[in-house]
């Protein structure tokens, strides 16, 4: 009686090394993947972030811009000087309430603070840095002047106002001279963002 003959075959060498060397390249390709994952969520959640602090920015303008006060809780030309970042003219801007002054760079407001306080806030291009003083709460005038403020925002390279004027559009706040009563103001940040310019604009009514 005739025995069938099994043949066993196996890898050979050549074989083994060509998966290996498969094996490593996939490795690489998977680890380059995840790295650029990787730094692609990093470059996102850092755009993000900016993103959020230029919202937070515009919001607390508004909410500052909203909350001014009127002519008939300041007499005239009461929004100002501002300490830091830098001193206005204590000159009233045509068109404007009594509680808002506007002296390129520096955005003063007169704002309610609580239980009937008020209090003087100043945001101020210092260098690059856009800053917000606040000073402390009071109920008589003068107020304490705004402090040396926190940094809000960098990479500034220009901050201005400008205010809506029936029958005229959007104008620069001139210092003096007679002026309809503006309703609105432009609020323009100009700043670097991943090597590019680019400006950001928020419009606040004036209630």
């Amino acid at each position: 009686m005739m025995r069938a003959q099994t043949s066993q075959q196996g890898f050979t060498l050549i074989e083994v090394l060509v998966a290996l060397a498969l094996m490593a390249l996939l490795s690489v390709i998977s680890w380059q993947a995840l790295d650029l994952v990787e730094r692609s969520s990093g470059r996102l959640n850092a755009s993000t972030d900016d993103t959020q602090a230029l919202l937070r920015v515009l919001g607390q303008i508004e909410s500052d811009i909203r909350r001014y006060a009127n002519a008939d809780i300041l007499p005239p030309q009461a929004a100002g000087p501002a300490s830091s970042p830098a001193q206005p003219a204590a000159s009233a801007n045509a068109g404007l309430p009594a509680g808002i002054l506007w002296t390129e760079p520096v955005l003063t407001i007169v704002r309610s603070a609580y239980d009937g306080a008020w209090q003087q806030v100043a945001w101020g291009l210092d260098g690059d840095t856009l800053r917000r003083a606040a000073g402390a709460a009071g109920r008589s005038l003068p107020l304490p002047a705004a402090g040396p403020g926190v940094a809000m925002l960098g990479q500034v390279r220009r901050f201005m106002v400008r205010a809506w004027v029936p029958g005229r559009g959007w104008s620069s706040l001139n210092p003096s001279g007679p002026q309809a009563a503006a309703t609105g103001l432009e609020i323009v940040i100009d700043r670097m963002h991943n090597g590019a310019g680019e400006t950001y604009r928020k419009v606040v009514l004036l209630p």
